[in-house]
């Protein structure tokens, strides 16, 4: 499901305009970017945890020299399923 058909959904699912649902997403969207961004988290029980974590440091290769470089630490977004979210998809497969 891309932005738009999850617009879709949601204008269906609450009969509501598709500019109010995609006014909804965007707003999601970007509440979950800037509380990252801040270094906090988002939690919504049962359903999962967005937040950040850090990845190390490591030595990797140029792809076009092949020599060693250093690629350094970088903070990534993450997301952890819930215990709802996890049950319910693992009864449907």
């Amino acid at each position: 499901m891309n932005k738009k058909e999850l617009i879709s959904a949601i204008s269906t699912n609450l009969q509501i305009a598709d500019a109010e649902a995609q006014r909804f997403v965007d707003s999601f969207q970007s509440i979950i970017t800037e509380t990252l961004s801040d270094g906090g988290e988002i939690s919504l029980v049962g359903f999962g945890r967005f937040h950040t974590k850090q990845q190390r440091a490591r030595i990797g290769r140029n792809p076009a020299t092949g020599e060693p470089m250093k690629i350094p630490a970088k903070l990534l977004p993450a997301f952890t399923p819930g215990k709802t979210l996890k049950e319910t998809i693992r009864g449907t497969v």
